[in-house]
């Protein structure tokens, strides 16, 4: 019943999600302008019922093509979902992670300077290369032979409707998805490690604007019996719907033309642009009847195989040998991922499978629950921990996260000192604190765990962490390992960074500051009143101009703290 459920979830999204080509909304406008045709076209002389027959004749939607790429949709969908779509989505996070090793491991420089326009341009060459790679990876299915056998599925349609889309051998999404993940994953880890920063494109609704703004501009047309251009000027730039018709025209002169998704400019480099001159026949479908070879769902994946095998074993082996690498790979890096990084998340069989699967690392976070001011939550340190643990241990791979511990040493409970002075605030002893975290590590050693981190937020406990880390190591056997991650806390750059931003130490301040203040907006900005932060004035408890405090200048924060702390993880023990 699950997969079952997970099946009918992957084929509605494909109409429910504005990420997808076939978004409802997509369709919409394709509508619209294919309705705004046929206007043009009948004058005075339109009616719903003209333009129905327009839109919708049935010698093309049910059309025998037509009613294999339904059949083919809803199959090839479930082949993606359980096969081919994991190793898909798996490449474009190992690729960035292996891209920054590289760029960390060659000296490649970073820079703490940020200005402005980085970020358009970060979203220009992510826009750019996604394009590029998708046209390139079109461009080798009609170039390359081999590739062309499997390419042939998605040409061999005699008529055209937006479900022709998903009529692709399940090798050509693949292939697709391994070069724009690939080409991606290095913009963005050049990006990342340049200026110190995560970067991210600018979306709407999970579709970054660009490619939004030509989706809706009758995208869904390209694939539908209803031209329409951008005009000579338009269509130098811009794939128009015709030009995607006459590149599936199997006329000798529309050969391999106009691959590209969005912009045109790949086809005028790579010499394969055309523009008709007038509306020229467009005859859809393989030349020399051979379409009538792909007329079934079992057709389309299996002859692409015996075509192959038949007119070059060695690149069918070859191909193999891909994929299987590919697949081991995925198996080996982290095709399996536990429901959940944090351990309170997961059963115990979860938690043992995780184990035997690799995942034998745990974070244990520390926070704290003390004052911050009158304009931050008691649970600051407790939010920014579990948010910034999680994405070190994502990126630092097969890593556990333990609960938050969120009792930790804030002062003196009697007489009240430091925190304990302000209502609201918890303190423990730090004997108990660290008694705490000796049995949290020893439970995890226990259980076949070996390397252990104990991540703390909060200054008042970084005494207590590391006098609990020597009480452990004294303990530890063989292939075990603790280390007190103090970089993340104390040695992770953020007020150089704020100073060469031009703040004052005075403005940067200390404890609830612009520093502390901007991680929860970025993390958890319902627990910032803005009523208290913005009277731009000292009050109890705080320090700083913690008022310029802001989401950006959380974000830098938070990604100085985390790649402090992945840097000392990843330091070879000295």
């Amino acid at each position: 019943m699950y997969l079952f459920e997970s099946m009918f979830d992957y084929l509605a999204t494909h109409f429910t999600s504005s990420a997808q080509r076939t978004y409802w909304g997509f369709l919409l406008s394709s509508l619209v302008i294919a309705f705004a045709v046929y206007a043009k076209g009948a004058g005075k002389d339109w009616s719903i019922a003209g333009a129905a027959k327009f839109i919708f004749p049935k010698n093309v939607w049910w059309h025998r093509s037509s009613r294999l790429d339904y059949a083919y949709f809803v199959v090839n969908a479930i082949v993606m979902l359980l096969v081919f779509s994991p190793i898909i989505i798996w490449v474009y996070p190992a690729a960035v992670q292996g891209f920054l090793g590289l760029f960390s491991g060659a000296g490649l420089p970073s820079f703490t300077a940020t200005p402005a326009f980085i970020a358009f341009l970060y979203f220009l060459a992510f826009v750019l290369m996604t394009d590029f790679m998708v046209f390139l990876a079109h461009y080798l299915q009609h170039k390359i032979p081999f590739l062309w056998q499997f390419h042939k599925v998605h040409h061999a349609a005699e008529v055209l409707n937006p479900l022709t889309l998903y009529r692709q051998h399940p090798l050509d999404f693949l292939l697709t998805g391994i070069l724009a993940g690939g080409g991606t994953a290095f913009v963005h880890a050049l990006f990342t490690h340049l200026f110190s920063q995560p970067f991210s494109i600018w979306t709407i609704g999970g579709l970054n604007v660009l490619a939004l703004s030509f989706y809706v501009l009758g995208y869904n047309l390209r694939h539908s019996h209803i031209r329409v251009s951008f005009g000579r000027i338009g269509d130098r730039w811009l794939i128009s719907p015709e030009q995607h018709q006459l590149h599936h025209s199997c006329v000798e002169k529309h050969f391999d033309k106009n691959m590209g998704l969005i912009f045109a400019v790949w086809d005028r480099l790579f010499k394969t642009h055309y523009i008709p001159e007038k509306e020229e026949e467009i005859i859809l479908g393989l030349p020399n009847g051979e379409a009538e070879e792909f007329n079934n769902v079992y057709n389309c994946y299996v002859l692409p195989f015996k075509k192959a095998f038949k007119s070059n074993k060695l690149a069918l082996a070859s191909l193999f040998l891909a994929g299987f690498g590919i697949s081991s790979a995925a198996l080996a890096v982290g095709a399996y991922s536990p429901p959940s990084l944090h351990l309170e998340e997961l059963t115990w069989v979860e938690v043992e499978r995780a184990r035997n699967e690799g995942y034998t690392s745990v974070i244990i976070p520390t926070g704290g629950t003390e004052q911050n001011g009158p304009h931050v939550i008691l649970g600051k340190h407790n939010k920014i921990i579990k948010q910034t643990s999680e994405e070190i241990a994502q990126r630092h791979g097969k890593t556990l996260i333990a609960p938050v511990m969120a009792y930790v040493p804030e002062g003196s409970i009697e007489p009240k000192t430091k925190h304990m002075r302000y209502t609201g605030t918890l303190s423990i002893r730090e004997a108990a604190f660290e008694m705490v975290l000796e049995d949290t590590a020893k439970s995890l050693f226990a259980h076949g765990f070996t390397d252990i981190y104990i991540l703390g937020d909060s200054g008042d406990s970084v005494d207590a962490q590391e006098r609990a880390v020597r009480k452990i190591n004294r303990d530890l056997k063989a292939g075990q390992r603790v280390m007190h991650v103090t970089d993340y806390y104390s040695a992770n750059g953020q007020v150089q960074y704020l100073l060469d931003k031009g703040f004052t130490r005075e403005a940067i301040g200390w404890h609830a500051g612009i520093r502390d203040t901007s991680e929860l907006i970025a993390v958890a900005p319902q627990g910032v009143r803005d009523e208290e932060r913005l009277k731009t004035e000292q009050t109890k408890g705080a320090n700083g101009a913690f008022w310029k405090a802001s989401k950006d200048i959380g974000e830098m924060m938070l990604e100085l703290k985390i790649q402090a702390a992945l840097e000392q993880m990843k330091a070879p023990e000295s």
